[in-house]
C-alpha cells in the first residue's frame, strides 16, 4: 500500500511523492511550494535568518529567510509556527524563503508565557532529534496536531510537555511493548513492563512507569484530568530524560529543558 500523504499537507499544493521513513527525500531543485514547522532560528548577517524547519516532505531543511523591517517577516519563525511557504533551491545547500504565511493561526501560544515555553523546549528537542531530509509523514502529523492542540488548551497544559515525551517515545522506536499491569515498573533498555525489576538501573519505578502508561493512554484534552504534584511531574521528567538519554545524548543538550524545569 502506498504511503499516504500528510493530512496537513495544503490542498492546493501538489506533494511529490514520499519515501518511506529513514530514506532520504529528493532534494527539490527550482521553485517550489512547502508546508512546516519552525524548530529553530539564528541570525545571518544583518538582515537573514537561517531557519531550520520540519518539512512535511522533505523532513528538517535549512532555509535562508530575508528579513524585511516594513513587513515583519521575522515574526513568522517563532519556535512551532506552521508555515506554508514558497522556497527555490540556488546553488546553496541552504534554499531560500520567499512569501511566508501563517498556515495555522495560533491564538494563545505565541502570548502564553507558559505554553510558549513548552513551545521552545519541544522544538529545541525535536531540532536535535529529526534528521536532516528524512521526511516521516507520521511524526510530521502528531507534531502539527499536538501544536494546535497546545494552542486550543485550557485544562492539563503543565502536562502537556510530558504527554509529548511519552507519545513522541512512539515516533523515535523507543516506545515500550504493552505489557503493562499495576505495581509493574518499565525496563527502557528492553522495552517492555515487567513485574520483576531489572538490575540494572534503566528502569522506571512503578509510580512513573504507571504515570507513563496512563500519559501514553491519554488524549491531550485529558490531560486535565491527570492531577500530579509538582513532585510528581518533576519525578517523571527526569526518567523521561533517562529514557531518551539512554538512546540519543540529544536530550542533554536541550538549553531551554532547565527553563521548563523551572516553570512546572
Amino acid at each position: 500500500m502506498a504511503e499516504e500523504t500528510p493530512r496537513a499537507f495544503p490542498p492546493n499544493v501538489p506533494a511529490p511523492p514520499l519515501p518511506r521513513k529513514g530514506q532520504k527525500a529528493n532534494v527539490p531543485r527550482g521553485r517550489y511550494k512547502a508546508r512546516g514547522i519552525v524548530l529553530h532560528a539564528m541570525k545571518y548577517g544583518d538582515r537573514k535568518l537561517i531557519v531550520r524547519i520540519f518539512t512535511a516532505a522533505y523532513g528538517r531543511r535549512s532555509y535562508v529567510a530575508k528579513l524585511s523591517a516594513q513587513n515583519g517577516t521575522r515574526g513568522f519563525f517563532q519556535p512551532l509556527f506552521i508555515l506554508d511557504f514558497d522556497a527555490w533551491a540556488g546553488r546553496s545547500e541552504m534554499h531560500n524563503i520567499e512569501q511566508p504565511q501563517l498556515g495555522v493561526a495560533l491564538s494563545q501560544m505565541p502570548f502564553d508565557i507558559v505554553k510558549s515555553s513548552i513551545a521552545l523546549f519541544l522544538s529545541e528537542l525535536l531540532y536535535r532529534l529529526i534528521q536532516d531530509d528524512e521526511p516521516d509523514p507520521g511524526l510530521y502529523r502528531f507534531v502539527e496536531e499536538a501544536i494546535t492542540e497546545l494552542d486550543d488548551m485550557e485544562e492539563g497544559v503543565a502536562n502537556f510537555h510530558l504527554w509529548f515525551l511519552v507519545r513522541l517515545t512512539e515516533y523515535m522506536g523507543y516506545a515500550p511493548r504493552d505489557t503493562y499491569a499495576p505495581g509493574y515498573s518499565l525496563d527502557y533498555r528492553n522495552g517492555l513492563y515487567t513485574a520483576d525489576p531489572p538490575a540494572h538501573t534503566l528502569v522506571m519505578p512503578p509510580t512513573e512507569a504507571a504515570l507513563f502508561h496512563t500519559l501514553n493512554a491519554c488524549r491531550p484534552e485529558e490531560l486535565g484530568a491527570v492531577r500530579l504534584a509538582r513532585e510528581q511531574r518533576v519525578a517523571l521528567l527526569e526518567r523521561l530524560i533517562d529514557l531518551y538519554g539512554y538512546h540519543t545524548d540529544a536530550i542533554y543538550n536541550v538549553n531551554s529543558l532547565r527553563i521548563l524545569s523551572e516553570i512546572f
